[in-house]
């Protein structure tokens, strides 16, 4: 099965839309999440060279870069649970239920 986000930052969802279902979605880092990163984590935050930011939250440009925060659980945690980041506002629904369900599914890359 394939699915197509419209990937943006904030939340402009449709409060009627249902909740992406994790049984009919495969969410992986390189055909769902890096689009959302990339978009998402300002490459000025979030591109490995800020060192006002803690060093394991630098560098986001990789798949191994988000290791120490999908490990952690502090992506799912400051996207999700906190909702402060992006700092620019909210995910969208859409892209945290993506997000979930990629953790969900143990972070594949592939």
């Amino acid at each position: 099965m394939s699915t197509v986000y419209l990937v943006s930052c904030g939340g402009d969802d449709d409060p009627t839309d249902p909740m992406v279902s994790c049984e009919d979605l495969d969410a992986t880092y390189d055909g769902d999440v890096r689009a959302i990163i990339n978009t998402c984590a300002n490459a000025s935050c979030h591109g490995g060279s800020n060192v006002n930011i803690p060093e394991e939250s630098r560098d986001f440009t990789s798949f191994a870069g988000l290791n120490a925060v999908t490990s952690s659980g502090k992506l799912i945690t400051r996207t999700i649970t906190n909702a402060d980041m992006p700092p620019s506002g909210a995910l969208s629904q859409a892209n945290m239920d993506l997000l979930q369900c990629w953790a969900d599914a143990g972070y594949p890359e592939n």
